[in-house]
């Protein structure tokens, strides 16, 4: 198993709408020497984020406020940046292949778990 180490100072950007959701898993991101980037609750907010770059990976709720966030795995997809869902849905189909094709965890969430995930979807995006 990979150490948190290989986490330290990632930039990780939170999407999350929910404000004790989010807040934890800054919490779990600073626990694991991530540098946390956000919270942003909205679509808008969250593609802003992705537009100004500078963002290794992105913990991406699924449903923001009622909204999909489709659109923003689309530009993350476009960009190469890797995320990861966070849902609530379990295995429920989402709104588009590129969502339904991305790592997923569900809430709540193990630091375990995320830790894993992280390492996985940053070494997938690493330069070989």
């Amino acid at each position: 198993m990979a150490s948190t180490q290989s986490l330290s100072g990632q930039k990780i950007l939170v999407v999350e709408d929910e404000w004790l959701i989010a807040d934890y898993l800054a919490t779990m991101l600073e626990d694991l020497e991530c540098v946390v980037v956000g919270p942003v609750s909205t679509v808008e907010e969250a593609l802003t984020s992705i537009a100004a770059g500078n963002i290794d990976c992105v913990l991406l709720d699924a449903n923001l406020k009622g909204e999909s966030s489709a659109p923003i795995a689309d530009a993350l997809a476009a960009d190469a940046v890797p995320f990861i869902v966070v849902t609530g849905y379990g295995g429920l189909e989402l709104a588009t292949e590129t969502m339904n094709s991305a790592p997923r965890l569900g809430k709540p969430l193990v630091e375990a778990d995320l830790r894993n995930s992280l390492e996985l979807a940053l070494a997938q995006n690493s330069p070989k």
